[in-house]
């Protein structure tokens, strides 16, 4: 069975999975939320894709254990607006979800 993975791509990313591959640009990313899930001995750091809005808002989540975590999040760092200290906004205080928006569109456009 294939294990999950997420490649970048020229103008975005696709998340591969046994279902298939969900491809995204980064022009259809509205928002990125970060947060913990504590996971008794270690935390696992997560983040919420949005794309679209209203009724044809979808989320993907991804987290970093999936392959290809750390690159796509190096990918959204060029995103206009994308808070570049998430990590530590997120990894601290331990033991806390610290859920943080760490980019979104419509608080960036001009």
């Amino acid at each position: 069975m294939r294990k999950p993975e997420i490649i970048t791509t020229d103008n975005g990313f696709a998340i591969v999975t046994t279902k298939g591959t969900d491809a995204v640009s980064l022009d259809e990313v509205s928002a990125i939320v970060a947060y913990k899930i504590d996971g008794l001995t270690t935390d696992l750091v997560c983040c919420d894709i949005v794309t679209g809005s209203g009724d044809g808002q979808q989320i993907r989540t991804v987290h970093e254990e999936i392959s290809g975590f750390e690159t796509v999040m190096a990918r959204f760092e060029a995103l206009p607006g994308f808070n570049k200290q998430w990590r530590e906004a997120v990894i601290f205080p331990p033991f806390a979800t610290n859920r943080n928006t760490i980019y979104n569109r419509s608080a960036n456009a001009t």
